[in-house]
Parts: C-alpha cells; structure tokens; sequence
C-alpha cells in the first residue's frame, strides 16, 4: 500500500491545553519551513483562516518547499460566533458565517488542486440536558451542509466526528451517525474524516469504522494519532493500541484507500518535527506489519470461526523470525 503523508499546519505553531501553553507561536512560513523538514511529509492540511486566507500566496510559498496540499481544514470552533455550533446554531447568522466559510474554503480547496476541505463541527453538541433542540441541531446542520455541497460539486467535504470536545456531547459523535448525516445530506461529495484516536474514544475498532465508512462510500480522508481511549490524547500512533493499528492497516489495503493519511499528533513537550517524523515512522512499521499477511490466507482463516487458531496466525505473523506453522488445529 502507498501511503501519502500530510500534516496539519497548527501542530507546527503554538498549541496549548487547559492549563499550559505549548511552542511559539509561528508564521505561515515558518511552518511550513519546518514541515518541510519532516521525513516522509509530502503535504500539508492547511487550516482556513486561522493559517491562511489567500490560497495564491499560500500555494507559492508552498512550492518553494515542495510541498503539497492534502485538503484545507476548515475551523469553526475557535471564533466567538460560533460559540454555540456553527452549521447547527440556533442563530441564523452564525449558520450563515459558517456556510460562506466553507464556501471559501472549497474555493481554496479548488484553486489548490486539492479539491477537498475536512471540518470538525465540534462545537455543535450541547453541555447539559435540555440545552439543545437536536431535532432542529440536526435538520438545520444537513441543510447547511447541503447548501455548500451544491455550491461546488468539484470539491469534496470531508466531515469529522469526535465524541466530545469542545463541547461535552459532541452532535456528530460516531461513525455510524456520521454516514447518517451525509446519507440525510445525500450528496456525492460529503463524506466522513476518519480520525482514529476520535474513534477510539468512542468505543470503535478503528478497522471496523474505516470497513464500514468505506462500504457505504463515504471513507474520504484519514487523522491518525492514538490514546487510551478515556481521551483525544493525540499520540504516536500504535505506541498504545497497536493490535488495532495493524488491523485497520490490513483493513486500509483491503479497501484500496490511496487517499491522504494525515498526523493529528499533537506535539506539546516535544519538538514537533521529530514527532511528526516519528508519527510517519511508526506508520511505516505498522505498515509493514500488516503487510506480512497475505490478504487471501487472513480473509478465509477468519471464515473459519476459529478463533484461537487465528490469534496464533496473528502473533505468528507478527512475531516469528523463523515462520511456525499457523496450522495448530
């Protein structure tokens, strides 16, 4: 499998959790300087409009470091207008604000050669029971949404879910009420950002979710960071669930993904090239480990309903020099 990496420009400036401010804040170009000092890196997930606003500049300053653009993610979490959702908010004027962004974005996202924009609606949820109508939440968000899609059929919206965070109970919080969403939207270009750690807080088996995305064609693009499933941690990827990174690989090839892979690692205490750097190398090696399975001998060992033989498969491939027999039963 052929992965293409990419990383998300704010990881490159100033971060900063509840109680501690992380890295200097940092110019365009001066992250995209460092980005460009990442191994494996080939593009960049430009953030609208905190990072950039002008895709002409952007897009020159990116070539003199030959770099591309995997999609532009569009922000609609941080801005006082948006305080209380965004495409969903009560308050037709932040709906409006939120749709002419993603409007832009998309403009952006064409002038880039991308033509892709992934945004989080993660303000859109509610904090306390009774504080949200999510019937209306719900109707006005696939209206919104279906306004933008149709401004530019060209260009791709990638919606990203998460369990909570910002708000406590986020209104896009699964994969499976996601693809609900876009089947409600019922457009050909919105489909669904698969960020691994966010399924993982969840209760989802990555694989399973990257599986079922992709079945019901709405798999788009990718995050990959990990956690401990009690919080969006953004960590390396698989230095904490790595039985379930190597089978969402294995389920990455089964499906023929060939779109961007993008870290959504957040670097905090540590210099963020090399956690970028790092996120791609542990990439590759997981990568490699699903690659030692042939896909048709794993496939019919599973429809066999054997279960202990296939978890000896799996620590055999995995950790044999030699190659044991997987054949025990």
């Amino acid at each position: 499998m052929n992965r293409n990496y990419s990383v998300i420009t704010g990881f490159m400036g100033k971060l900063k959790d509840r109680f501690i401010d992380y890295q200097p804040p940092r110019d365009m170009e001066e992250m995209v300087e460092m980005a460009s000092r990442i191994k494996g890196c080939k593009a960049l997930e430009v953030v609208y409009p905190q990072n950039f606003t002008d895709p002409v500049k952007t897009r020159e300053l990116l070539n003199r470091y030959g770099l591309e653009v995997s999609t532009v993610n569009l922000n609609v979490k941080g801005e006082e207008i948006w305080r209380f959702g965004s495409f969903s908010s009560s308050d037709p004027k932040a709906r409006r604000a939120a749709i002419e962004a993603l409007k832009a974005s998309m403009d952006a996202a064409a002038a880039f050669g991308c033509n892709m924009v992934t945004t989080a609606m993660l303000g859109d949820g509610s904090d306390y029971p009774f504080e949200l109508d999510y019937s209306r939440a719900f109707k006005q968000a696939a209206e919104s949404i279906t306004e933008a899609a149709e401004y530019r059929p060209d260009v791709k919206i990638s919606l990203e879910y998460k369990m909570s965070e910002p708000r406590v109970h986020c209104l896009f919080n699964n994969a499976g009420k996601m693809a609900a969403f876009c089947g409600a939207v019922g457009r050909d270009n919105v489909g669904i950002t698969l960020d691994v750690g966010h399924a993982l807080q969840c209760g989802e088996i990555p694989a399973d979710s990257a599986a079922f995305l992709d079945a019901v064609g709405r798999l788009f693009y990718i995050h990959v960071n990990d956690n401990y499933r009690n919080w969006d941690w953004d960590l390396l990827p698989g230095t904490v669930n790595l039985w379930d990174y190597v089978e969402f690989l294995v389920y990455l090839n089964r499906t023929g993904y060939d779109g961007w892979i993008t870290a959504d690692v957040f670097p905090g205490r540590h210099d963020p090239v090399e956690t970028m750097t790092k996120t791609f190398e542990w990439m590759d090696f997981l990568g490699e480990l699903a690659d030692r399975f042939d896909q048709n001998d794993l496939f019919q060992r599973m429809d066999r309903n054997r279960s202990f033989e296939m978890l000896d498969y799996m620590r055999d491939t995995i950790f044999s020099a030699g190659g044991k027999s997987h054949d025990r039963y």
